[in-house]
């Protein structure tokens, strides 16, 4: 006999659908942390690109500065008087002169750090004002050619000369030059503002030539890429425009993405970690589970031949709770079985007494039509109205109805009904029946649905009174719904018994046999679904009002009733 077998398919389904599992989630993450790298990397890279704009902008604005500082001293009149008036001044004034020139010059200075000297260079004179110099210092002629020689009239010029950087700006007089002011800057001092400015920034700057070479270079504790360590390296430049040269950094990005090479780290020892479970899983699963299952599913198939449906509870086994369960279904499935069973035959015993007591009906209405036909006969109007009504009635209920009835039908038997009541307690009761209107008369309801409200004011409500019970029926017509209203005078009702009244309906607290009860459940199951039952309070008596909805059909010319 076949079992379910762990080695014939559900250990393979249950692999791949587990290794499947693992890798997608493998692979998500592995997506996920290549696309964590390469946004981190283009946000590291548009970083390191900023700050050496602003660092390459920083130096502009200070070198701009020292020019817009240099074009103010060429219009200076002390630098002006002394360049031209120096013949005819007497050596005081050439030393007062010489005093504030070099203030001035050194006021330059202060300003900026990579500025190494500010000079005046006076080739007429053959001398030159340095700062911090109350004297004058003789011309070098070579700095002055290589400086001249690239001077530009007006504007500052950038040149490269005995290991600085100068800033030159000339003065010209008649077409001679008068002055030259020279700002030299040092590669050493160059390099420690880039420090400055760049602490905190990238790791490593240079500022290049345009050919290449590099000229400052400054390095924060980074050793040199290595071979292979290229792709965790980046690279910016920014142009440094007063000087004509290049600004590059670089930034080693090792540190910023050790976390993201743990997590792929991380997800490899999670997924041998995961295989790893699996196969402890399986075990177990093959073990303790699928075991118990076959023997389940084996003892159902030998139910078919056997009739034992009984398993045996081992102890110690994760499945005792659920064999015992299995035993108690099967109890309980045995017991149902046999409920059916006994209902079956009540249901025909039940079916076996409605034939015999619709074997002649006929029988009935025939001897009901002789009394009324003596009644007659001798004139006495009550026994012929009330076996004509009697006859009615049980024709009505005996005829076996449909579900679904015609209203006009309906109330008809309610009005045989109540005029047997009347007759019975005339003159303590009195009926006011209002005519049913002609416009509802074609409506379909469910058959004695409402007989049992005009009973229950009867019997619980006007049924003990001495004198003036009244049992009223009226209609209340609208375009898209019906109502069927019967109300009595009973005077034993308030807000709070009827409330009382209405729960005990819903909740099925009436007793099995009660009328209400059964006609509240037949409307819950009427397939229409748009009809409801409602119970007031109205001097001291109990009203009771059947709603339905109006078949779809033209109303626009019928009125209300």
């Amino acid at each position: 006999m076949n079992t379910v077998s762990l080695k014939k398919s559900a250990f393979i389904r249950l692999l791949a659908i587990t290794l499947a599992a693992v890798f997608i989630f493998y692979g998500i993450g592995l997506h996920i942390n290549a696309v964590g790298i390469q946004y981190v990397r283009t946000d590291l890279q548009e970083a390191l690109w900023t700050d050496t704009c602003f660092i390459a902008g920083e130096l502009n604005r200070e070198i701009e500065t020292l020019n817009f500082f240099m074009r103010e001293m060429m219009s200076d009149k002390d630098v002006l008087h002394f360049s031209l008036l120096y013949d005819i001044l007497n050596d005081y004034d050439r030393l007062s002169y010489i005093r504030a020139i070099s203030n001035k010059e050194y006021e330059i200075k202060r300003f900026s750090p990579i500025v190494d000297s500010v000079q005046i260079m006076l080739p007429k004179r053959g001398s030159t004002v340095i700062t911090e110099q109350t004297l004058y210092n003789s011309l070098d002629l070579a700095l002055w050619e290589a400086l001249y020689a690239q001077a530009r009239v007006g504007n500052v010029s950038t040149v490269e000369y005995g290991g600085k950087f100068w800033l030159i700006l000339p003065y010209f007089d008649r077409k001679e030059p008068l002055f030259l002011i020279a700002i030299s800057i040092t590669p050493e001092l160059l390099g420690e503002r880039l420090s400055s400015i760049g602490s905190g920034r990238a790791n490593d700057m240079w500022i290049t030539r345009e050919d290449g070479t590099s000229v400052v270079s400054i390095a924060h504790d980074l050793q040199p890429a290595q071979s292979g360590s290229e792709r965790n390296t980046l690279f910016a430049s920014c142009l440094i425009e007063t000087l004509g040269m290049t600004l590059v950094c670089r930034d080693l990005i090792d540190e910023m993405m050790a976390p993201f090479v743990n997590y792929r780290v991380t997800l490899w020892l999670l997924t041998l970690l995961s295989l790893l479970l699996l196969v402890v899983y399986l075990l177990y699963y093959r073990y303790w589970i699928l075991r118990p299952l076959n023997e389940i599913f084996r003892t159902i198939r030998q139910a078919r031949s056997t009739g034992q449906y009984r398993l045996e509870r081992k102890q110690h086994s994760d499945f005792d709770d659920i064999y015992g369960q299995f035993n108690e279904m099967v109890d309980h499935i045995e017991q149902l079985a046999s409920r059916v069973y006994e209902e079956q035959y009540r249901a025909q015993r039940a079916e076996l007494k409605q034939l015999q007591m619709q074997i002649d009906p006929h029988f009935l209405y025939n001897s009901m039509y002789l009394i009324y036909r003596i009644a007659r006969a001798e004139g006495n109007t009550i026994i012929a109205n009330l076996s004509a009504n009697l006859s009615n009635y049980y024709r009505y209920i005996t005829k076996m109805p449909e579900q679904i009835v015609y209203l006009r039908d309906e109330i008809e038997h309610v009005m045989n009904y109540m005029e047997i009541q009347r007759i019975r307690f005339e003159p303590r009761i009195h009926i006011h029946a209002q005519p049913l209107p002609e416009e509802i008369a074609q409506e379909r309801i469910p058959s004695l649905i409402i007989q049992p409200i005009v009973e229950n004011a009867f019997q619980h409500g006007v049924k003990d009174k001495a004198s003036g019970g009244l049992v009223s029926l009226r209609y209340v017509c609208k375009e898209d719904y019906f109502q069927v209203i019967v109300a009595d005078n009973s005077g034993k009702m308030d807000e709070e018994k009827v409330a009382q009244l209405w729960a005990r309906i819903q909740s099925d607290e009436t007793p099995d046999g009660s009328a209400l009860r059964n006609l509240y459940r037949r409307l819950q199951l009427y397939e229409s679904g748009d009809q409801s039952l409602e119970l007031k309070c109205v001097d001291n008596g109990l009203t009771m009002i059947l709603t339905f909805s109006r078949k779809k059909r033209d109303h626009e010319n019928t009125p209300d009733c």
